[in-house]
């Protein structure tokens, strides 16, 4: 009986490992899913901060302020340059961008918007990226986690990566407050020093 409990032992560890090794996967994947979960029922939240925006024709730098109310977005931006009291306006469907005397409108879903000069930012799918999350009426995202499997290194979707380089909890959501996002030789750096305004539906 002595020669044979070592063994049993052993097999005993074995199992729970093999166990445990099955189980790591369904358990990653079930973090990334109650946190994205979570994020989503987040439909009314304002977040500060500034964003550095870099193309090839200017690099200029901002102070933003966001509004968002389901599918309602407010966005403001104050810069010294062409930046300057920018509001941005969106009811999910339509656009309106205000640069100064200028006045454009747009549909979100418009392609040449991105391909104008009136607006480098992904309006369509910024406000999901910003919380972490990709955008769910665009194409499927890729989406690298971190190494507890809870939140995103990266989100690829619609021609963008977004880099995710810290996160804080605010009112207990864990939302990031440092990003990069870039497409071609368009890139911007974005710094959320405050989220707050949190309501669920």
């Amino acid at each position: 009986m002595t020669r044979l409990f070592p063994a049993a032992a052993c097999c005993t560890l074995l199992l729970l490992s093999a166990c445990s090794a099955l189980q790591q996967p369904q358990d990653v994947n079930q973090s990334w899913a109650l946190h994205s979960a979570q994020l989503a029922k987040l439909e009314h939240w304002t977040a500060s901060g500034k964003v550095a925006l870099r193309t090839p024709q200017q690099s200029e730098s901002a102070s933003l302020s966001w509004r968002q109310h389901g599918n309602s977005t407010q966005l403001r931006l104050s810069g010294p340059l062409g930046l300057n009291n920018t509001t941005i306006d969106s009811d999910g469907l339509q656009l309106e961008i205000r640069q100064g005397q200028e006045y454009s409108r747009w549909r979100l879903d418009d392609p040449a918007l991105q391909d104008s000069n009136t607006l480098h930012l992904p309006m369509r799918g910024l406000h999901y990226w910003l919380k972490g999350v990709p955008a769910p009426q665009l194409a499927p995202a890729s989406i690298t986690l971190d190494e507890a499997g809870r939140l995103p290194r990266t989100i690829q979707q619609a021609g963008w990566t977004v880099e995710y380089l810290d996160f804080q909890q605010f009112e207990g959501f864990m939302l990031p407050t440092r990003l990069r996002l870039y497409r071609d030789e368009t890139s911007a750096r974005i710094i959320l020093r405050q989220w707050g305004d949190f309501t669920a539906p």
